[in-house]
This record gives C-alpha cells, structure tokens and sequence, in this order.
C-alpha cells in the first residue's frame, strides 16, 4: 500500500497569498494534485496544511483526502512531511511526497513512478527529466520514500531537510527518468504564475 503526502503548508511569502489556493484551468492548485493522485490510484491521501488552513479549508473541499496541520511551517518542508507521515496509515509501504505548487505535473507521471516503485520498493524513488536551460538531467518531484526510511524523516535535523534524507548512507537511490518537464516546474512568485496563465 502507497500513501500520498500532499505538502501545502508553505508560507507562499513570495506569492503573497497561499498557492494551494490559486487557480488553474478553473481548479485550485491543490485540487489539481489531489485529482491527479486519485488517479494514479492512490487511496491514502495525507494533505498537509499550515497558517491558512483555516482560508484553504474554506475553499477546498477534501475528496476523501485526510488533512494535517502543521503547527510550526517555519521549520520547514520536513516538519510538514513529518505531520503527513503520522497521519498517514501505519500500513503503508512507502510514501508519495507531493508539492501543491505543481499542478501541471501530467497524471501519467504519477502512474509511471509509482509503478516504477513497485519494482524498486526498497529503494528512494527519485524521478528526473531534461532542463530545458541546459539539457542537463535534474531531479523533481514527487518522490518516493520507502516505509523502511520512514524513521530517517523524524531523525533528520529540521535544517538539512530531505537531503540529509535522500544522501544518508543507507538509502539506496532508484533515480527515474520521465519526459514530463512539469516535474521540476514550481510556482513560488507572481511571475511564475502569470506565466502559467499566459501558457
């Protein structure tokens, strides 16, 4: 079983409001990437909220998706991935950790690195496409965390982050390589959106 971590608990400082909640060819940000999971088949649905909880929740409507909270953002993505792993089932065997800003990522995407998961279960799943800037390969999102590294999330210093994670010497790395550019693609300023809306 595969649990998704949805992670809108930023504080979206750059954007000026919350991104979860802007729009995209009539759906929000996150609604965009909870349909996405859903379809790819991924029953356990951990969305995880921070400060403007309260404004999402009044605008979104969960579609079977479980909501966390995390009370303290400012201490980074890793504390909000933290809130999503304890609320996510205890039978899981690995876990999808999703950005709300990437609505654009193709639902194909999603279903080819979680099937590419099921054959490499015991190992991080990191998927990685062409930059267009410099044809070099970078890695994206979402990735796969193993159940079996689930511990290594909560002994992580808050400063390091996933990377203390994804470079700790006992994780093994399965590094996937999809056509999908639109995983390393992320909306952090007005800019960058308008740039969508223009798209």
């Amino acid at each position: 079983m595969l649990s998704a971590i949805i992670l809108a608990a930023g504080e979206s400082s750059r954007m000026g409001r919350p991104k979860a909640l802007l729009q995209w060819r009539g759906k929000t940000f996150l609604e965009h990437v909870c349909a996405a999971v859903r379809s790819a088949g991924v029953e356990d649905r951990v969305v995880v909220l921070g400060r403007a909880s309260p404004e999402i929740l009044a605008a979104w409507t969960p579609a079977g998706e479980k909501v966390a909270v995390n009370l303290k953002p400012e201490n980074g993505q890793l504390s909000s991935l933290r809130a999503g792993l304890d609320t996510a089932s205890k039978y899981s065997e690995g876990y999808l950790v999703c950005l709300a800003d990437q609505p654009t990522i193709l639902p194909e995407s999603y279903k080819k690195i979680i099937g590419f998961w099921s054959y490499h279960k015991d190992s991080l799943v990191i998927p990685r496409t062409l930059r267009a800037s410099d044809s070099r390969l970078k890695r994206g999102h979402p990735i796969i965390i193993p159940a079996a590294h689930r511990q290594l999330c909560f002994e992580a210093p808050l400063d390091k982050g996933l990377h203390w994670v994804t470079h700790h010497p006992s994780v093994r790395i399965a590094d996937l390589e999809v056509s999908d550019p639109e995983i390393i693609r992320d909306f952090d300023t007005p800019g960058d959106y308008e740039s969508l809306e223009s798209s």
